[in-house]
């Protein structure tokens, strides 16, 4: 059985950290150790998983030396080119035919990667994330992405931040029941007269303005008493 091709997985984040790790200070050599310091990760992962990749894109040789192309994908006006030429060196035409617009289409891009390789699901999908970074090719956009990114979560981080209004509900005061008034006193009966003793017992609303209830006692003075 032929021996199945595999691709390029070298994750984004490292590929920009590394770039701008070059534009820094470009190294003579790269070895696990310099990935390992350079990437936060353990030499063991650095020489498994971005060593290999970097010399099958060309811009380090089998030694770890850093070749002509490195130089050059340091420089912003170079690096769509630069990623051109890595695609053209690595990728056969027949994935440029069967996803011909990569950018909308990236599901066919991942069932090209699984179909050509044998890759499981996971790989394939790796395989297309650095694919498509090749494809966009485009320093600008990643800064834009970056940005959109960060104004994304710090206005998310704002919304959390935000105080909330606190809504004080208007209680409508309920008047405290005015006590009853109390029963008018009898009039004392005619000398010689049969004594009649009448209570009045009066209710007034607990709703009753304070006007109201003068008026009240005014009238029962003017009507009760004075009779």
């Amino acid at each position: 059985m032929a021996e199945k091709k595999s691709f390029p997985m070298l994750p984004g984040t490292h590929w920009w950290a590394l770039r701008d790790k070059f534009k820094q200070s470009m190294p003579g050599v790269v070895t696990d150790s310099y990935l390992a310091a350079a990437l936060n990760m353990s030499a063991r992962s650095a020489r498994a998983n971005i060593l290999p990749y970097l010399k099958d894109v060309g811009l380090i040789d089998e030694e770890g030396k850093t070749l002509d192309l490195a130089k050059a994908w340091r420089d912003n006006h170079q690096y769509a080119d630069v990623c051109k030429q890595i695609r053209e060196a690595i990728y056969p035409d027949d994935l440029l035919a069967a996803a011909p617009d990569p950018a909308s289409d990236r599901a066919a891009v991942e069932r090209w990667f699984a179909n050509h390789t044998g890759a499981g699901a996971t790989a394939a999908r790796r395989m297309t994330q650095f694919y498509m970074i090749l494809v966009d090719a485009d320093v600008a956009n990643r800064k834009e992405r970056k940005a959109k990114g960060t104004g994304k979560k710090s206005a998310t981080s704002s919304k959390k931040a935000e105080a909330k209004p606190v809504v004080k509900k208007s209680v409508r005061a309920t008047p405290a029941t005015p006590p009853s008034a109390p029963p008018a006193p009898p009039a004392p009966p005619p000398q010689g007269m049969p004594g009649v003793s009448i209570n009045l017992e009066i209710h007034i609303s607990a709703y009753a303005s304070p006007d109201q209830i003068d008026k009240i006692f005014e009238s029962m003075a003017r009507h009760i008493y004075t009779k």
